[in-house]
């Protein structure tokens, strides 16, 4: 039998992504280029999923790039109404490909921001306080007895 060892390896304690990087792909991001595309080159020392993870643990950086998400889906509309202000499609394929394009880019910009939804959220200013007041006793009437109790006014 072979005596085998356990390697183990002290985790780092430098950080996943550095704060330049992070600046580097919410401008990317902020482009319209989706994250899988921005990891997938060998230029960052992570993958998607740890990335992903390191997201779940550093919230300010989570919120900072959902929001350069928002912008690059507001970056990739601003293009396609670009391609239908200004190109000539002739080719009946491209038309189609080009609608389904902005209507898969319209669902998810209705998703991510109010911005394009018309869904959009209200505010509302209402005022939930209850306010209980007590009248003065003469001004009250007694609705504990029966009404048919009460005898008719005698007029001779």
């Amino acid at each position: 039998m072979t005596n085998s060892k356990n390697i183990t390896t002290k985790k780092s304690n430098q950080e996943l992504i550095t704060t330049n990087q992070a600046d580097i792909i919410c401008e990317k991001l902020a482009q319209g280029i989706t994250l899988s595309e921005i990891l997938e080159g060998k230029q960052y020392d992570f993958s998607l999923m740890k990335f992903w993870n390191y997201l779940k643990k550093n919230p300010d950086l989570d919120s900072k790039i959902t929001e350069a998400r928002k912008i690059g889906v507001q970056t990739l509309i601003d293009k396609l109404l670009q391609v239908f202000q200004y190109q000539e499609v002739e080719n009946p394929n491209q038309i189609l490909w080009i609608r389904e394009k902005t209507k898969f880019i319209t669902f998810l910009a209705n998703k991510l921001t109010d911005l394009y939804s018309d869904n959009k959220p209200i505010k509302q200013n209402i005022d939930t306080k209850m306010t209980i007041s007590w009248e003065e006793p003469n001004d009250l009437i007694d609705v504990s007895g029966d009404i048919t109790d009460i005898p008719p006014d005698n007029k001779d």
